[in-house]
């Protein structure tokens, strides 16, 4: 039951997250989009562009950095026999993402939410520039973490101590199956935040309110939703061959819905090969739609049902982000670290009642952090921006 509860709460907790982490990845590149075409014409209506969606990142920047903390603090209050293992290999990414990746990013956010009316227009595209590569390097750091659970490498399992001695820097971040998901997973923010920025084009759009400006972002969201639907299966397809060689069970588990471990329950092979059908349906559903959007994107503009089509169609990058992390995670159970440790060795010894009572309150939390950030961005998208230029 401990068991159980813990990885209940880990999940919750993650996938809460990234309710954020993607959505926040893929608005920096619509934002450094329009801001280099500022840069390069002076056309104002990229401008607003860039601080209205702008406006939007940062509120959901600020949820991603609160509930990243929380999710943080429970390796030690969960997972207290993992971090003991993992240590050594842990600390360096960790550090390096929070000092580096992190106060680079959080410091040019802080630039752009009080100054970016007050500083010029190079200096613009800089401070974007920067949170992009900071939220890039943020990502890496983190799965370079994930990546060495997935595919241990630069490492040494000491079975009488429990813990793995670190012994390759470079063999850590150049772990091929951390640059799979890497890339992989970018390219699912970029999709999901495509999405979004065109449902809110939409939204403006019918309400005739700047319509001109917010079809600019509209076609630039079709575009990059065709694009990164299209790429997205071609790198999932060199992510699996990949993944044949490393995790063969996982792979197994995808195809047949069956597992050769006896740790692990017979429904959950079941659970991952459905989750895995239901990312790939969805992913051929995107490709569609993004054909859809850039050949007939006027019929969308013209047409008031096909626009709220466009609100109805938000949750489901979310369900394919969601189900493919659910193949990723519990493809590789009961290991927690592949081949290494097993997830019931590296939970805590904590009471179960204490782990229920930080679910519910983590459940309490989250709630009121959902409505915050769902209050917060939903005034900013419905106020729009205001006047002429």
């Amino acid at each position: 039951m401990l068991e159980i509860l813990s990885r209940i709460q880990f999940a919750f907790t993650v996938a809460f997250h990234f309710l954020f982490v993607p959505f926040t990845i893929g608005l920096v590149l619509f934002m450094l989009i329009f801001e280099h075409v500022y840069y390069k014409t002076d056309d104002l209506r990229y401008k607003k562009l860039s601080d209205f969606f702008g406006n939007i990142f940062i509120i959901n920047y600020a949820f991603g950095i609160v509930t990243g903390i929380v999710m943080t603090v429970q390796f030690g209050t969960n997972w207290a026999e993992y971090s003991r293992a993992m240590g050594d290999v842990f600390g360096s990414p960790l550090v390096i993402e929070a000092l580096l990746a992190f106060f680079l990013e959080a410091t040019f956010s802080g630039i752009w939410a009080f100054r970016k009316n007050k500083i010029s227009k190079t200096f613009r595209v800089v401070t974007v520039w920067m949170i992009f590569i900071g939220v890039l390097l943020s990502a890496l750091w983190i799965i370079s973490a994930n990546g060495f659970m997935q595919n241990p490498v630069g490492a040494t399992w000491l079975p009488d101590e429990g813990r793995v001695i670190f012994s390759s820097f470079s063999e850590l971040i150049f772990n091929p199956y951390s640059w799979y998901m890497f890339l992989h997973t970018n390219l699912a923010s970029i999709l999901l935040t495509g999405f979004i920025v065109l449902a809110i084009s939409m939204y403006h759009i019918q309400k005739n309110h700047h319509a001109d400006t917010f079809k600019i972002s509209a076609k630039i969201a079709a575009w990059v939703i065709l694009i990164s639907s299209i790429l997205m299966p071609i790198t999932g397809y060199v992510y699996m061959n990949f993944i044949a060689g490393v995790q063969p069970d996982k792979l197994n588990m995808i195809n047949n819905g069956l597992s050769s471990s006896p740790d692990i329950s017979a429904g959950l092979p079941i659970v991952v090969k459905t989750a895995f059908h239901t990312m790939t349906i969805l992913g051929s559903i995107f490709i569609l739609f993004g054909l859809y959007l850039v050949l007939f994107r006027n019929k969308i503009n013209d047409s008031p049902t096909l626009k709220k089509i466009t609100y109805y169609m938000i949750p489901l990058p979310y369900i394919a982000i969601i189900t493919g992390w659910m193949v990723t995670e519990m493809g590789r159970q009961p290991w927690i670290i592949y081949n290494m440790m097993k997830v019931s060795e590296g939970i805590s010894s904590v009471p179960v009642s204490q782990v229920w009572f930080s679910i519910i309150l983590l459940v309490v939390f989250y709630v009121l952090l959902f409505f915050m950030d769902y209050y917060l961005s939903l005034k900013t998208i419905r106020k729009g921006f205001e006047g002429e230029f």
